[in-house]
Parts: structure tokens; sequence; C-alpha cells
């Protein structure tokens, strides 16, 4: 039996290893082909050891530049998007994705991807993205037509859009209700989201312009459906260079609901700004907000002032995400009689976020990514209600909440992606009827535009 078995492992390495090297020997191939300028053998090459596994990031990159040399600048643009998730071939591959735009007659676009290189870590892909900037201005400058009423400029692909569709399971659907309705937890339930996202360049480019931007979010419950929540947000944003940062101010509208209801509407302005330092990139924004409170949800009325700061860092080939997040909240409150007297809810928490989520691709399209999450959140006031031992208790509310994930995707073209997701919740606080765990898994498909 042990020779048997030791007979089987060894065809299976065997097999492994007769794999490999069959990927290896199509890609190496292809090279060799690219470099003597036998496209087309090149591109069967890089198919074929795609076609017999092959899902690295280096393949996608010359699966585009092979593409780009004949012609087909569509699908070489695909491949090179895919690439854009990637820290180590982010830069070539939006340099690539300028040289695109403008052998599709985009200059605006093409000037808007060399503007994002000029930033680049690389001093190599600085220098040829200023190149074409310049080359690019000195064309406008030659053609620029006589101005006209009426008139503006124009670019090819202004907007950007994303749609993405989900299906989950929640152990604990009442959770929902902890930050909008103060209730309690129980019950599982199945559940379809559905998010879309887009947004509009007006004018300029993506680093000194104009732009629309908005998101709707749908979720329906399988059997509670008085927790179906809705959210529609609409905004405009100005991008523009201050010095090393690029900064982003705007403002934004939204509404959201529940089972159809209003529950607050939200008018918040937003003032961000990031820059790259060394191999990484920090982000500070500052986000005030004004909420007002839909019919029974009035204690809900008020401002938040939220504070952010991140840091984004490639390691090797993953990449670490780590920031902090504090929230002022200053809101009406709640308060309901009851029969041991008035009791008092409070909502306006001061709440301090820490969080940090590691990414790295496993396997050329698949990609992995964990995290976790505290918030520390501290009520205004003193809560006077009820718990659970049916003591009527008089304090501040504070409250714990750790939350952690684990993520996967999967690109099934450079557009299309497939993920899932498993995040577990648990919350404790000093009033026992807010305390609660919860576990969430979900798979969606998400297509980008």
């Amino acid at each position: 039996m042990r020779t048997i078995i030791n007979a089987l492992a060894a065809c299976c390495l065997a097999s492994g290893a007769t794999l490999a090297s069959a990927q290896q020997d199509a890609f190496s191939q292809g090279t060799s082909a690219f470099k003597r300028g036998d496209y087309g053998v090149a591109l069967e090459r890089f198919e074929t050891a795609r076609a017999r596994g092959n899902r690295s990031d280096n393949l996608s990159y010359n699966m585009g530049v092979t593409l780009f040399k004949l012609g087909r600048y569509g699908e070489a643009g695909d491949w090179f998007e895919s690439l854009l998730d990637s820290p180590q071939w982010r830069d070539l591959a939006l340099f690539q994705l300028g040289l695109v735009a403008e052998k599709r007659g985009d200059r605006d676009l093409a000037g808007q991807r060399y503007e994002m290189v000029v930033a680049s870590r690389s001093e190599k892909l600085r220098r040829l993205a200023s190149a074409r900037l310049a080359r690019l201005e000195g064309l406008a400058e030659s053609s620029r037509p006589e101005p006209q009423t009426g008139t503006a400029r124009s670019g090819g692909r202004r907007g950007s859009a994303l749609l993405k569709l989900a299906a989950g399971h929640d152990d604990n659907v009442y959770a929902l209700r902890d930050e909008l309705l103060g209730g309690g937890s129980g019950g599982e339930d199945t559940y379809m989201d559905l998010f879309a996202w887009g947004q509009y360049r007006l004018a300029g480019t993506a680093t000194d312009g104009w732009r629309l931007q908005g998101y709707a979010f749908q979720r329906g419950y399988s059997e509670y459906s008085s927790l179906d929540l809705s959210s529609v947000s609409t905004g405009v944003a100005r991008d523009m260079r201050w010095g090393a940062w690029q900064l982003e101010l705007g403002g934004a509208v939204e509404q959201v609901a529940l089972d159809g209801e209003e529950v607050f509407q939200q008018l918040r302005l937003e003032a961000r700004a990031s820059q790259r330092i060394g191999d990484g990139e920090l982000e500070l924004a500052f986000v005030p907000a004004q909420f007002s409170g839909g019919d029974g949800y009035e204690y809900l009325d008020g401002t938040r002032q939220r504070f952010e700061a991140e840091w984004e860092q490639p390691l090797g080939r993953a990449q670490l995400e780590v920031g902090y997040q504090l929230d002022l909240n200053d809101r009406e409150d709640l308060l309901v009689a009851g029969a041991t007297g008035e009791n008092f809810y409070s909502y306006s928490p001061v709440r301090h976020t820490f969080g940090a989520e590691a990414q790295w691709p496993l396997a050329g399209n698949w990609l992995l990514s964990t995290g976790s999450e505290y918030r520390l959140s501290t009520y205004d006031g003193e809560n006077r209600l009820v718990d659970t031992d049916g003591v009527v208790r008089v304090q501040q509310r504070e409250a714990d909440r750790l939350k952690a994930w684990l993520g996967s995707q999967w690109l099934v073209t450079p557009r299309l992606r497939l993920a899932g997701k498993l995040t577990y919740t648990n919350n404790d606080e000093n009033f026992e009827v807010y305390d609660h765990d919860k576990t969430e898994a979900s798979l969606g498909v998400t297509y980008t535009f």
C-alpha cells in the first residue's frame, strides 16, 4: 500500500511540474516572439499560457502590450485596467492606458492618465509621463480651433460606473436597528444587495477638474421586510493640486429609508487631501454633516463632525491599509414615556474607530483580504432605561465593537469580478440590552464600466 501511495504522490508531483513547465514554456515562447516583432505569434503563446493556468500580473501586462502592438486598443486597455489594483503594476498600467487613450484620439483621458503617473515612485515613469504631457500640450496649442459660443471642450470617456449584485445570510438581522432604532437583536435571514455607483467629469481632468458623483444602495430581506434598507446619494466634487497634495473638495446629499419610510436626510461637505510619501500614500479627510430625521426619527436631528486618517503601504506583493476615524455627534436624542418614568436614549456618541486591512494576490487573478476594526463609543448624557434584568439603569452609555472579516475576489475578466466575504461582529456595552454578536456571509458579482 505504501508503495502505491508513494507512486501516486510521485505522479501528482510530476504532473504539477509538467504543468508549471508548460506554462513557463508558452510564456517564454511568447516573450521571444514579441522581441522578434511576431506579435500575432506572441499573443497566441500568451493565450496558451493563460489557458494552462497562468494568471500572473506579468502575463496580463504582456497580453496588454501585445494587443496594443496589434492595434486592438480596447482589449489592451481592459488588460491594463485589470492591473490597477496591483501596487507594483499600477503606475505602469496607468502610463500604458495613457498611450491607449492617445491612440483612440482621447487626449483629455490620456492627459488624465499621465498626470496620475507624474506622482509615481519611479523616476523613469515620471519623466516619460511628463514628456507625454508636454507633447499633448504642444498638440493642443497647434490644433486648437477657434472658440465658438456655446461649445465645451469634450473628451472621450468622461464617466465611470460600477454595479454590484450580492446575496448573503445574516444570523442576527435586528442588529441593524442598533444605530437607527435602538432595538434589540435576534433572528436570521437571507438578503439581496444591489449597489450602483457612478461619476461624470464635467470639466478638466482627474487631478484638476469638476465631477458629479453618486450612488444608490438597496438591501431586501426574505422574511424581515421591515428591515429593508435603501440609500441614495448625489454630489459634486472639485479636484485640484496643491503642492504635493491632491485635494478633493465637495458636497453631497443623501437620503436613507427603512422599509420605504424615510429615516433621515443628510447634507455633508467633504474635504480630502492625499499625497505619496515614499512607497506609501497618506489621506486625510474632514467630513461635517447635518442630519434631518424623518417622521418618528426626529431624535436623529443634529450634526456629525468626522475626521479620517488613512495610510496605504505596499508590502511585497501585498497592500496594507491602516486607518483612524473620529466621529463627534450632537443629536436631539430620544425621550420616551414608560411604566417606570421617562426613558432617555442618547444618539450623540463620540466614536473612535481603528482599523487595518491587508490584501494580497494568491495566484494571478485571485485576491485575498483580511482585516479587523475596533470601535469605542461614548454617548453624551446619561441613558435611563430598563435593562435586560428588569432593573432601571441610569448611566452614561459606553460601547465596544470588534469586527473582523475575510474576503476573496476572483477576476473573471478585466471588468468582471466575483467576490465573497465572511464578517463577524461582537458588540459589548454596559447596557446589556445592546449586546450582540452576528456573523454575515455574502457572495457577489461586480462589473465596472
